[in-house]
């Protein structure tokens, strides 16, 4: 059984500094330290399940089976900051 469903990529969009700050509001950069590592570890397990995959035969990869490889053995942390940066901050 092959996975045809084409999974959409979502872009969201940053959560900016209100004009008006009080301590007791949620920290917007921990919001987005949590939203950039929840996004990077459900990426590496995608790249993680593909190479599954393709050992048991169930896809292949042809021409980009060692990127894959690479991003399912990549640091969390290192994928984090491609997210952060990605999202501009």
């Amino acid at each position: 059984m092959s996975h045809s469903k084409q999974c959409k990529t979502r872009q969201n969009k940053p959560v900016e500094m209100p004009a008006f700050y009080m301590p007791a509001m949620w920290p917007v950069g921990l919001q987005n330290l949590i939203i950039d590592t929840w996004a990077a570890w459900r990426w590496r397990q995608r790249m993680r399940r593909l190479v599954r995959d393709e050992e048991h035969g169930l896809a292949r990869l042809g021409g980009a089976r060692d990127a894959v490889r690479r991003g399912a053995r990549e640091r969390l942390p290192v994928i984090v900051a491609r997210f952060a940066e990605r999202r501009g901050s």
